[in-house]
């Protein structure tokens, strides 16, 4: 099915073209009728303006990558080193020589057929053979700090000969004959049933900035074959077929780039079978506060399609082991049951601001993946941002991976600098709320409940209440409560809650002022609740609840002292006025 929904997408953009191909090209390389360089290079870019410029998307004659990598070339257009010799590593001369010998036959071929643009062609050969000519462009191409790997295409007197009608037709007519001198064996195609011709080995797909397949057998081991059948036989798809999926696959990839979907090295492609104005999966990418708003009031109030007329949802998890291309997820739903398991997701991951003034939900899915990190996500196991990712696409069905309550929570007991992070608070509680093992008198608010008797989160709530006190005691302290003890009180409350409680009796007493009384009153309703039994040790989910308690009171204590401080700039703005 997944092939089959990837073929249906390229059809409906218009890929799959075997001919031809869209690329990047950095440069356009100007000659005169001559074949002489004119001396200036033209950059070519879909958006001049931009800092880092891109190459442009041009459409380009193609042929096999692998094809080209074995001594051959491209068409009218390929990279500085196998088309102009342009090549940074000597070592590699020899072999760019024989590319750039085969691109001069396919323009010499190409001649010969064409009389409209033989003149032209005949122009970019002498240019080509001609090594002053060369050498001159070299010098052109080092000023501009260019890279032997950027794609070059050429224009005669103004002439460029990517668009030339009559070469493009000419190239169609040279892959339909080599086409049919093919030897291809028959064979009823896996995704769309016909029998037919089918592919020997498969195009390449670019994934990770890798050439890779995802069908792909190695033909020198027999482990790979049954039956008699060699290569990809052993997984017949038709010729037509391949080259959609594979463009299909190209495209999303790209359009996954750019939203950057890439976590781990692994990319996540998206589409539906029909276009849409609104992907559910954007806010979870943006975090876009009005696109996360429209979506839970279109969940909310909206009227959805259900049945055989609800549009189809596919999600598909990408990574890349050697040339092969490993599938870690494939998710076939529809738009209205995916928008409605999004909408559950923004609901669970919504968290009390650190400030206490607001529930706040519009996390991109980045910024909740760093939370769980010091740096980079390379200290992630590999496979957690795809599960939370099909994790907010599946909703409440598919419990949450343990290593990312594991990572969010041992992140906040090492973090020093950050322990009100509210992406990390936001992972915590989603994966609480989602875990198998959740109780009814589990704690996973979004703000601070008052009248939970669950023993780890009122432990998270006292721990905020030793450090409010030693706070308004002494004030602020190079290793205060929360650094010295967090760790373990999160972990064995029944070892370091005693000497927390000692301290707190001498900031008590130190601290006398109506600040301290309402801290007081909350120490005491917490202990109260909590009785005089400390937790011998806390699980892991108790953990991620003494964290949800903690970072509650915390954010509860910031909004009293928002009001408080508010309250009495109001009131001296008040006495002001009155003397005046």
């Amino acid at each position: 099915m997944m092939l089959q929904a990837l073929m249906a997408y390229a059809e409906r953009e218009g890929l799959g073209d075997a001919d031809f191909k869209k690329v990047g090209v950095r440069w356009l390389v100007p000659i005169d009728t001559a074949g002489k360089f004119t001396t200036t290079l033209i950059p070519l870019s879909d958006d001049p303006s931009a800092k880092k410029l891109k190459p442009k998307k041009l459409i380009r004659p193609n042929s096999d990558p692998d094809f080209v990598a074995h001594g051959k070339s491209y068409f009218l257009c390929d990279t500085l080193e196998r088309s102009l010799l342009f090549v940074e590593d000597p070592s590699k001369r020899k072999k760019r020589c024989i590319n750039q010998a085969y691109f001069i036959s396919l323009l010499e071929d190409a001649a010969k057929a064409c009389p409209d643009s033989a003149n032209s062609l005949r122009s970019l050969v002498m240019f080509l053979r001609n090594p002053n000519e060369l050498a001159r462009v070299h010098r052109a191409f080092a000023e501009v700090n260019a890279k032997g790997s950027d794609n070059a295409a050429f224009s005669v007197n103004g002439l460029e000969l990517l668009k030339s009608e009559e070469l493009q037709n000419y190239w169609r007519t040279r892959c339909a004959a080599e086409r049919g001198k093919q030897d291809a064996e028959n064979g009823v195609c896996l995704t769309t049933g016909k029998l037919g011709p089918i592919c020997r080995t498969t195009h390449f797909i670019k994934l990770l900035g890798e050439d890779t397949k995802l069908i792909s057998f190695n033909k020198e081991c027999p482990a790979f074959e049954s039956f008699g059948f060699a290569q990809a036989s052993n997984a017949p798809v038709g010729l037509d077929a391949e080259i959609k999926f594979c463009a299909a696959f190209n495209k999303l990839i790209e359009i996954s780039y750019e939203q950057k979907l890439v976590f781990n090295n692994t990319i996540h492609l998206h589409w539906t079978r029909t276009p849409v104005d609104f992907d559910p999966l954007d806010p979870i990418v943006s975090g876009d506060p009005d696109a996360i708003a429209r979506l839970l009031r279109s969940v909310q109030d909206g009227h959805r399609v259900r049945g055989i007329d609800a549009n189809d949802y596919y999600a598909i998890s990408l990574s890349g082991n050697g040339a092969r291309i490993v599938v870690r997820d494939w998710l076939e739903s529809t738009v209205p049951e995916v928008e409605r398991h999004v909408a559950e997701w923004f609901k669970d991951i919504s968290i009390i601001s650190p400030e206490g003034t607001g529930i706040k939900c519009e996390f991109k899915f980045g910024a909740l993946l760093y939370g769980m990190v010091r740096a980079e996500l390379d200290e992630l196991p590999p496979q957690v941002s795809t599960q939370l990712f099909q994790g907010a696409l599946r909703g409440h069905a598919v419990p949450l991976p343990q290593s990312a309550l594991v990572a969010a929570v041992r992140r906040q007991q090492l973090d020093q600098e950050n322990k009100l992070n509210p992406a990390r608070m936001a992972i915590i509680k989603v994966c609480l709320l989602r875990s198998p093992n959740r109780k009814e008198s589990d704690t996973m608010t979004e703000c601070l409940s008052p009248d939970s008797r669950d023993p780890a989160y009122l432990c998270g709530r006292l721990f905020a209440t030793f450090d409010r006190l030693q706070y308004l005691a002494l004030g602020n302290v190079n290793a205060g409560v929360v650094e010295r003890y967090y760790a373990s009180a999160s972990t064995t409350p029944a070892l370091v809650m005693g000497r927390l409680f000692r301290n707190a009796q001498f900031h008590l007493a130190k601290s006398d002022d109506g600040v301290a009384e309402n801290v007081r009153k909350d120490f005491e309703s917490i202990t109260c609740a909590l009785g005089d039994n400390f937790p011998s040790s806390l699980t892991l989910e108790e953990q991620g609840r003494f964290a949800l308690g903690y970072y509650h009171q915390k954010a509860e204590y910031r909004r009293r002292s928002a009001e408080r401080k508010e309250s009495i700039h109001t009131a001296k703005a008040a006495d002001s006025a009155k003397s005046v």
